[in-house]
């Protein structure tokens, strides 16, 4: 209504945008068949897949390593600690493993020894800690019974 007291037509809105969210079979691709490798059709729309270990990607679960190729791997580590690429790919082909398997593996080992070396570091500190701190405490003593 103007404020001239004339009334204007009624002009309804157009539907919404988001009552396609109250509607669960709403199709913005209709006749558009649409595959997303995360996704599955539950017949009333795309929901995220359910299955174990998928996290949004197609890849093949991956596989345990044998005895043989933990040795195999360990005695090229303490060869050299560093991966360079031609040495992931002969490996990667003696042992039939991926190259990334092989150097996730390898920056996993590296954490693991720089862990033991820190566990290592502690312990040495703490026994000379113990140590000093005995010593301290007879020395307290002995100055206490001097007094």
């Amino acid at each position: 209504m103007d404020w001239t007291g004339s009334l204007r037509p009624f002009v309804p809105r157009p539907e919404p945008s988001l009552n396609f969210l109250y509607n669960y079979n709403y199709d913005p691709y209709l006749g558009m068949e649409v595959k997303h490798p995360g996704m599955v059709d539950s017949g009333h729309g795309l929901l995220p897949a359910m299955e174990k270990n998928n996290f949004g990607s197609c890849q093949e679960k991956k596989k345990r390593l044998t005895s043989d190729q933990l040795d195999s791997l360990e005695r090229s580590f303490q060869e050299e600690k560093k991966l360079d690429p031609d040495r992931k790919i002969k490996l990667s082909e003696e042992l039939g493993l991926p190259p990334r398997q092989i150097a996730v593996w390898f920056q996993n080992r590296r954490a693991r020894r720089k862990n033991k070396q820190l566990e290592h570091q502690y312990a040495v500190l703490k026994q000379e800690y113990d140590a000093i701190s005995t010593e301290k405490l007879k020395l307290q003593e002995e100055v206490s019974l001097t007094l």
